[in-house]
């Protein structure tokens, strides 16, 4: 007898693979997503067993609707210029209740001060590619724009207040 089909994952920006690959390890059925051509053939070379695509040149995911039980997309939302496109995508490729999982660098508060500051132009690199920043409220309130239930918010890493990453799970409603 077969045991359960395991979880179709779609990794948004998945770099040159790694996360992927560490998704497959765990017996996920995972496809990763890029638009650098780069990023794609450097994850094809190094993980040649998975499957690494592109979104169409309108920026649209090429899977169908309902195609995922999971979306992860870490580190990626802060680069994207056009927002509401990959969160309408995200939501449209996952299942009724599907899950979605972000990661988004820490931006709380107290922690801007101290870097408007202390650390500025360390901080806010003109070379880094950052488009946006995002607090607990913003992205909560992003997910919850885009039909998103049950989402939670916490930080990771480095002390309270001071927190590297908000990462957020949230279920397609």
């Amino acid at each position: 007898m077969e045991g359960p089909r395991p979880a179709r994952v779609l990794d948004l920006g998945s770099g040159d693979g790694r996360l992927t690959a560490r998704l497959a390890e765990g017996g996920a059925s995972v496809t990763g997503l890029n638009p650098s051509a780069v990023a794609l053939e450097r994850a094809r070379a190094t993980h040649p067993g998975l499957e690494f695509v592109a979104p169409t040149e309108e920026g649209r995911l090429p899977f169908e609707d309902g195609s995922f039980g999971l979306v992860v997309c870490l580190d990626v939302l802060q680069h994207v210029l056009d927002t509401q496109l990959l969160m309408s995508e995200a939501r449209r490729v996952l299942v009724p209740a599907g899950w979605l999982a972000v990661a988004v660098p820490w931006h709380g508060r107290l922690k801007n001060v101290v870097t408007a500051v202390s650390s500025f132009e360390s901080h806010f690199d003109p070379l880094e590619p950052v488009v946006r920043f995002y607090t607990p409220r913003s992205l909560g309130s992003l997910l919850g724009q885009f039909g998103f239930e049950d989402v939670r918010l916490e930080g990771r890493g480095g002390m309270p207040l001071f927190r590297r990453s908000l990462l957020g799970r949230a279920r397609r409603g």
